[in-house]
């Protein structure tokens, strides 16, 4: 087992182990072993370098070899590698505790998502049933039992899991649920409805009800039948769920325990030896005080041993453990299922389905065809005609900065005021006999709307009209006048005209605006689709994993759970002091913080690194359990709005 969880627990250690040779060591002639098995220490933990350098301590003789002085270099190497060895073996407990109880965790997360829906534990009973029929296949096989018709009939069935009252559970109910063997499970409390019995038999009212009484009865029944099963299977998950738990708490609180040894390793790795080793005993009481604690934190009772064969019996009973771990959950059938199994209904109706699917696509493929032309068709013109050529008229108006009009032209105005200026100028050189000055003023009455002029020789000729009419000029001044009002309508619309020019991008753009809303819908529903990168932090996913990890870490601060081995300890549930359960607990989760820390947050940023500092805040041993709560209450505020903990919650902070 190479370590993997615990090198940010022990890290901290490591210069306490590397050697210092002073210039006052004294060589000697035997020390290249000592070098050689230094140098393979210095590689990650594991059992195999542990063992070997136990066996090394245990076979070479610097022990035997009288006279040698505490600072001659053989000296100094053993002690090194001495040192070494007990941190190696400290390293190796904390990883395989931490591993273990993170495996627990997980997997009873796991079981208890399946135990939370219905459908999650019908599929889970229909992904289990071929494992479930092997043991009653082999029940049958074992007993020599012979299936008859008349075990398939519903009163059989309903045998199968349940005798008459008092209920006993039928064998092959065993079978099929293995945990109903040393459990009293609830169905003890299954208690179908008893049709009532009428007083008055001989009433048409009265057999109606009890016909209607006995339909509802069978009705249920037959539901009861159909649905226990699928509550055998939520009891089976609950009941795993809550063992990982259990086995979860136990290696939590010895993490917990080796968590609170490590300032006494660390003093104990600081501690110079004094004089040589006697024997197999060291001359460092902080180191056997550890190996002493060390053992009965991961052994339960330590016997006074010299120090190498007490860390050869802690590497030995750390193999049991790992034996006895796995053995446990075989037995208590703990672990989740084999993907095979998980999987096999859908590679069993994957195929049949394909060729259904297949086969449909072949008879339906000149329909498909049409389909898929009409589809493609759409989105040509919907391209073309909604994006493509909206956006070219929106660049076509900006380029000709909006100079040609929409109503009417700038030519046509001048041209009707310029006809109505001749006119009216040609009626005041004939009518009030105007010199040239005067033509001149009035012209530039005339491009100002002022043509009195005109309007004094109406009045005077609506005076007697029908001699105007005939020999007058009543029918010019009314012709003059009417050419003045297209002039003014003219004017009017090419005011409009203007107003609409200022905002024909506006227009552009609202016509080209759907198109482009309806792309970016679909553009993020594929990219979606398609995508398999993670969103902003990991995703929706990854953030609420760490947000239930905070609120967790938070829980086991305010309500400390109850140790598992010293019940009459309780006050410490009291104190501002932690107990070694909610230690490793918390570690649990500040192992999912940072681990989401270091894969989901950017690197190199002040986010990742204040998150990282936050953390390695919470594991300071040295932080009393009131102190911890207020950097959880500071990482509410730093960090709840950045990664979405408020919306998470369904809430907002109020902090």
């Amino acid at each position: 087992m190479t370590l993997n969880f615990a090198v940010h627990y022990t890290e901290q250690l490591v210069p306490l182990t590397r050697l210092h040779v002073s210039a006052q060591t004294k060589p000697t002639s035997d020390d290249g072993a000592l070098k050689s098995m230094h140098a393979m220490l210095q590689d990650s933990p594991s059992e195999v370098t542990v063992q070997k350098s136990i066996h090394f301590l245990r076979t070479f003789p610097v022990r035997d070899k009288p006279g040698l002085q505490s600072d001659s270099e053989e000296i100094v190497f053993y002690n090194a590698i001495v040192r070494k060895t007990i941190f190696n073996m400290y390293a190796l407990a904390v990883d395989l505790y931490l591993e273990e109880s993170s495996a627990a965790q997980l997997d009873a997360e796991w079981w208890a998502d399946i135990e939370q829906s219905t459908w999650s534990v019908a599929l889970y009973l229909l992904q289990s049933l071929p494992s479930r029929l092997r043991r009653v296949s082999q029940l049958i096989q074992a007993q020599k039992m012979s299936v008859r018709l008349s075990a398939f009939y519903p009163s059989s069935i309903a045998r199968f899991y349940w005798d008459a009252m008092p209920i006993r559970l039928n064998p092959f109910a065993v079978a099929l649920f293995p945990y109903l063997r040393n459990q009293s499970s609830s169905v003890a409390s299954f208690s179908p409805v008893i049709a009532g019995k009428s007083t008055r038999t001989d009433s048409l009212v009265a057999l109606a009800e009890k016909i209607r009484v006995g339909v509802a009865y069978s009705i249920q029944r037959v539901i009861s039948l159909l649905l226990f099963p699928v509550r055998l299977t939520r009891e089976e998950c609950q009941l795993r769920r809550k063992e990982l738990e259990k086995v979860r708490d136990e290696r939590a609180e010895v993490l917990g325990k080796l968590l609170e040894l490590r300032p006494l390793l660390a003093n104990g790795l600081e501690a110079d030896f004094n004089g040589s080793i006697t024997g197999w005993s060291l001359d460092n009481q902080t180191l056997t005080a550890f190996l002493f604690k060390f053992a009965v934190v991961t052994s339960g009772s330590a016997s006074q041993k010299p120090a190498i064969p007490l860390i050869e019996q802690l590497l030995g009973t750390f193999k049991n453990h790992v034996l006895l771990h796995d053995a446990y959950l075989d037995a208590h059938d703990l672990r989740r299922p084999s993907r095979l199994t998980l999987l096999w209904p859908r590679l069993f109706l994957l195929p049949p389905l394909m060729l259904y699917c297949v086969k449909h696509i072949y008879t339906s493929r000149a329909t498909l065809a049409d389909f898929m032309l009409d589809v493609v068709n759409t989105v040509q013109n919907f391209f073309k005609g909604w994006l493509f050529d909206p956006i070219k008229d929106v660049l076509v108006t900006i380029r000709a900065g909006g100079e040609d009009g929409v109503i009417v032209r700038r030519e046509a105005v001048a041209a009707d005021l310029d006809s109505l200026e001749r006119m009216t100028l040609a009626l005041a050189r004939e009518k009030l006999s105007y010199d040239s000055s005067q033509l001149e003023l009035l012209s530039q009455q005339i491009r100002q709307g002022d043509l009195t002029a005109v309007l004094k020789i109406y009045e005077e000729d609506i005076k007697y009209p029908v001699k105007s009419a005939i020999s007058g000029t009543l029918l010019r001044t009314m012709f003059i006048q009417v050419q003045k009002a297209k002039v003014d309508l003219d004017q009017a619309l090419a005011g409009i005209d203007k107003l609409l020019k200022s905002q024909e991008l506006t227009f552009a753009f609202v016509g080209v605006a759907p198109a482009l809303a309806v792309i970016y819908v679909a553009g993020g529903f594929l990219r979606g689709l398609l995508s398999i990168r993670p969103g902003r932090y990991g995703g929706k996913l990854r953030k609420t994993s760490v947000w239930l990890a905070m609120r967790r870490i938070e829980r086991l601060l305010l309500f400390q759970p109850k140790l598992l081995h010293h019940h009459h300890d309780t006050e410490n549930l009291h104190s501002d002091t932690i107990p070694a359960l909610t230690t490793g607990l918390l570690v649990l989760s500040l192992a999912h913080l940072r681990e989401y820390a270091l894969t989901s947050l950017p690197a190199r940023s002040r986010l990742r690194e204040g998150f990282l500092e936050d953390i390695e805040d919470l594991e300071d041993p040295g932080l009393r359990r009131s102190e911890k709560l207020r950097i959880i209450d500071r990482m509410w505020k730093s960090w709840g709005k950045e990664l979405g903990w408020y919306d998470l919650s369904g809430g907002r902070s109020y902090r």
